[in-house]
């Protein structure tokens, strides 16, 4: 068997339900699809060090904070964020309220794709900034300190990649933003995002987006230049400044369970729900969610007590075979999620990147 690292970075997608009817995404037009209960989470492996729990809209789910809670027992030392559009105001603080106790460093990325009229048009919503700005102050009123915007590039929201950045900066929460792609499974199967924004606008954009976050002499904020610089390459070029590992570093999960290299990688590794529950809390949870077993004497004992069961599924010999179907497929893939940990393993080179980008 080749050599078999535990994944450290993920995406998981907790419901496909929707309350937006956003241009790039088709997700709120599926109905019916399946979820895993909460304590299905307790099989996710405590090698992940980040975590995005998204949707779908995952305030939805009325036991985010179970599930939040679960997550964070499996994976205790994971940095965690729950990316929302922010329209229901109510019930995401009513959820936050539940949450905060439980994670106090819990992070919320609010999707802000443009200023006024050009958010309501992409995300589908009248009113829909106005709604997701409240949220934010809300939030900000809750004294929620790790609270982002998150913008979603497209052709039509190019000269407004820089007015949402300046946004951010005003009202001094992070700024995030991805690049909007066709999947064959995710965003609902949307196959005709525009995928081709006008080189002037983007160089004008980037070329500011890069170097304020270089003009500060914080190292997370160079890190976000190169980010950025790394998503102009793959935006312009369609190439990856780095290479990175979808199916190795990093996974992505959807509600069912089901396991993929990332949202663009349309091949199914395994699922989640078949990772055999053998530690004491992974069997208790399970149970809990399912309305079953209160107390240990209800356990089912015979189940394997291997605290490694999630690596015997993730390096088995047909882990890696479907890994070299994957690079097959030769998709290039650039969001942070993917990006986050090919940053970290090239130091170096990012660093050299930010000398000469900063200072000549």
């Amino acid at each position: 068997m080749n050599k078999c690292t535990l994944p450290i970075d993920c995406v998981l997608a907790v419901t496909y339900r929707c309350n937006s009817r956003c241009n790039m995404c088709d997700i709120w037009k599926l109905k019916d699809f399946p979820e895993m209960s909460f304590g299905e989470f307790a099989k996710l492996p405590a090698s992940l060090r980040d975590i995005n729990l998204s949707g779908g809209e995952p305030f939805l789910r009325m036991d985010l904070s179970d599930i939040a809670r679960e997550v964070k027992k499996a994976c205790p030392r994971a940095r965690i964020v729950i990316s929302s559009n922010g329209f229901a105001t109510e019930l995401i603080v009513a959820q936050m309220k539940k949450i905060l106790p439980i994670m106090p460093g819990i992070g919320v990325a609010i999707s802000i794709d443009g200023v006024g009229e050009m958010h309501d048009e992409l995300r589908g919503i009248k009113g829909g900034f106005e709604m997701a700005m409240n949220t934010v102050w809300e939030l900000k009123k809750m004294g929620l300190k790790n609270l982002r915007l998150a913008f979603t590039l497209m052709a039509k929201n190019v000269s407004h990649l820089s007015k949402v950045y300046d946004l951010s900066r005003e009202l001094g929460v992070e700024f995030t933003h991805s690049f909007a792609q066709s999947s064959e499974f995710y965003f609902g199967g949307k196959q005709n995002v525009d995928n081709n924004p006008r080189r002037d606008l983007l160089d004008k954009e980037y070329a500011y987006l890069i170097k304020s976050e270089l003009r500060s002499w914080n190292l997370k904020r160079w890190a976000r230049a190169y980010f950025a610089h790394g998503m102009f390459e793959f935006v312009t070029g369609n190439k990856q400044v780095l290479s990175n590992a979808p199916g190795r570093d990093f996974f992505f999960l959807d509600p069912s369970g089901n396991i993929y290299p990332s949202v663009v990688h349309n091949a199914v590794m395994g699922n989640l729900k078949s990772v055999v529950i053998n530690n004491h809390h992974a069997r208790k949870s399970a149970k809990r969610s399912l309305g079953l077993a209160r107390d240990d004497s209800e356990v089912d004992t015979s189940l394997p007590k291997n605290d490694k069961c999630f690596k015997v599924f993730w390096c088995s010999d047909e882990m890696v075979k479907k890994r070299k179907q994957v690079d097959a497929m030769k998709i290039p893939v650039w969001m942070i999620c993917t990006a986050r940990t090919a940053i970290k393993k090239h130091p170096w080179r990012v660093a050299w990147w930010v000398l000469r980008n900063k200072f000549f």
